[in-house]
């Protein structure tokens, strides 16, 4: 499994833990379709469902799940020996129905046993969805994956949150302004960023010039500047 896809599915896990009281090993029941989708895709269905959910699972089938899977199929050998490792769910069909419909049944409005349901059929999934606190799994390209929390799921796991707390309605909306206020004062007292100039160069760092010494003979074809001491040497005349 990808890191990024383990770090995303942990943090979910994390949601059912303190919202919903999930503790390992996680139950997870499975429905057969979703038994022979992963055989077809030759996945370890017990690696596959630990390494999802982050932890120790419990992988629980019902006996009307195990009839649907013993009817014919490409896959029906393999899994009925896959099912065989997994324990067995009590329903109170004493006649089997189908293995959705008995889920269904267990599972009721509420899940109360906090199950994790493994299922391939849509409109089973659509009815968890509307259940709070139900983890769905089921497989895509030949990999098992973890439904993302619905919003109003998450809605409901805020408010489960803050009742555990002991605080009320308007208790909660006046910690959530306080919390915005915080947050927009440490906005406004957080220092401006000095722009830097650019600066010279740094004066030690930089090498001097050597001095050249000027040639005590001029060039030719230039006049020799005159000096107070020539010129009165010139205006001097010898005596006769």
């Amino acid at each position: 499994m990808r890191v990024k896809r383990a770090k995303v599915y942990r943090k979910l896990m994390q949601f059912y833990q303190q919202t919903f009281e999930f503790r390992e090993p996680y139950q997870i029941l499975v429905s057969p379709d979703f038994i022979l989708e992963a055989v077809s895709k030759n996945i370890d269905l017990s690696k596959a469902l630990e390494e999802v959910v982050g932890g120790k699972v419990r992988v629980l089938i019902t006996y009307c799940s195990i009839c649907d899977i013993r009817k014919d199929s490409p896959q029906r050998e393999k899994a009925i020996a896959t099912s065989k490792g997994f324990e067995k769910r009590r329903c109170p069909h004493k006649t089997p129905i189908k293995g959705i419909d008995c889920m269904k049944e267990i599972m009721g409005d509420s899940n109360k046993h906090n199950y994790c349901v493994a299922v391939q059929d849509q409109e089973m999934r659509s009815k968890l969805r509307q259940i709070k606190g139900v983890p769905i799994l089921h497989v895509s390209h030949s990999v098992v994956v973890l439904e993302p929390i619905p919003r109003h799921v998450r809605d409901a796991g805020k408010d489960r949150l803050g009742d555990k707390a002991g605080l009320t309605e308007l208790e909660r909306k006046m910690l959530k302004t306080v919390k915005e206020e915080a947050r927009q004062a440490r906005g406004s007292l957080r220092p401006k960023r000095k722009i830097k100039k650019a600066k010279g160069p740094n004066p030690l760092a930089v090498k001097k010039a050597k001095n050249t010494k000027s040639s005590s003979k001029s060039a030719p074809g230039t006049k020799r500047p005159r000096t107070e001491a020539n010129a009165n040497t010139k205006s001097k005349k010898p005596k006769k």
